[in-house]
């Protein structure tokens, strides 16, 4: 009978547990869409401290609204000029002479977590969502949430939001030792009416901007393709799924392809082998993101993400022809 009681017992508390983690995702997931929402629709402006390895950045931010159109200024605060304007113009940048746009995380947006709040429901199975504690941070009060990888294909994030407006005040990347991969951190912080329109006016001559264009296909994108031998891979990690697609055209034509997990996303690159590639052969790594690439008979398959490199092998060996599992 108290074995009986003890089973009954272990049974119902591991209900409680699964309802636990349940409440969690769900306010998790509040949280997450609140902080997307304001990270576009709020006026703010502050300094904040980015560290990726031994790189240390102090980035001044403006990012105001104005007639639905967002108007965003990053600049240097130290260190080689680097300036960033996104406004309904499209993103101009002044960029140090040895930085490439792919390696820049302030133009790929790499600094800002950017997950897709319709895809989130995808990835409640793939990470634990944890709501913490709350503490101060650039003096606002936020709230911790967690996300943690249940398996070695992806990244963990930890982000401190404000407890009123949501706005990301902290933020961590890790990997599944747990040892952070990248940090950022507001030190100061204003929002609405103490903004100050003037950190959005740029004192660089204008001659000095280079454009920067965007190939990137739009996530979770209506329509995409899922037939086609060349489109179709043969296995995947857990999770991820075709997620956006675009054809290109140039000389040589190539096609990208975006896979996520719905926090984590890596883009396939599918062109002809022989030509002069970007990415060199094998594994490389620019900052927190991955990249590798290989070349088998007539393809070349380049996969890039902020993902562990296991998780490109394997969607890059996906792509390649047969006999290529190496």
């Amino acid at each position: 009978m108290h074995r009986v009681h003890r089973l009954a017992c272990g049974v119902l508390m591991l209900l409680l547990a699964g309802s636990v983690a349940a409440d969690q995702f769900d306010e998790a997931r509040d949280w997450l869409e609140r902080m997307a929402r304001g990270m576009q629709e709020h006026d703010y402006q502050g300094t904040f401290v980015y560290v990726r390895g031994a790189d240390i950045e102090t980035i001044r931010l403006t990012h105001m609204r104005r007639d639905g159109v967002v108007h965003e200024r990053m600049v240097a605060v130290s260190g080689p000029l680097r300036e960033i304007v996104r406004d309904g113009e499209g993103v101009r940048a002044i960029i140090g002479e040895q930085e490439r746009p792919l390696q820049d995380p302030l133009l790929t947006g790499a600094v800002f977590p950017d997950f897709s709040v319709a895809a989130l429901e995808r990835a409640r199975g793939r990470y634990l969502f944890e709501i913490g504690g709350v503490g101060r941070v650039a003096g606002h009060e936020g709230r911790r949430i967690s996300i943690v990888p249940r398996d070695k294909y992806r990244y963990g994030y930890e982000l401190w939001l404000d407890t009123e407006s949501a706005l990301l005040l902290r933020w961590v990347l890790y990997d599944a030792d747990r040892r952070p991969l990248a940090k950022l951190m507001f030190t100061d912080l204003v929002t609405g009416d103490k903004v100050d329109p003037a950190g959005l006016r740029s004192e660089a001559p204008a001659g000095r901007f280079i454009t920067i264009e965007s190939a990137a296909p739009q996530l979770d994108a209506p329509g995409a393709p899922t037939g086609g031998h060349a489109l179709t891979p043969r296995h995947l990690p857990p999770g991820f799924r075709l997620a956006a697609h675009a054809s290109h055209v140039e000389n040589p034509a190539y096609e990208h392809l975006v896979y996520s997990d719905g926090l984590a996303s890596v883009s396939v690159y599918l062109e002809p082998a022989g030509g002069e590639g970007g990415i060199p052969p094998g594994l490389s790594r620019m900052g927190t993101t991955n990249a590798w690439s290989r070349s088998r008979q007539e393809r070349r398959v380049t996969a890039i993400g902020e993902v562990p490199p296991i998780t490109l092998k394997v969607i890059g060996h996906a792509f390649l022809p047969t006999k290529a599992a190496e």
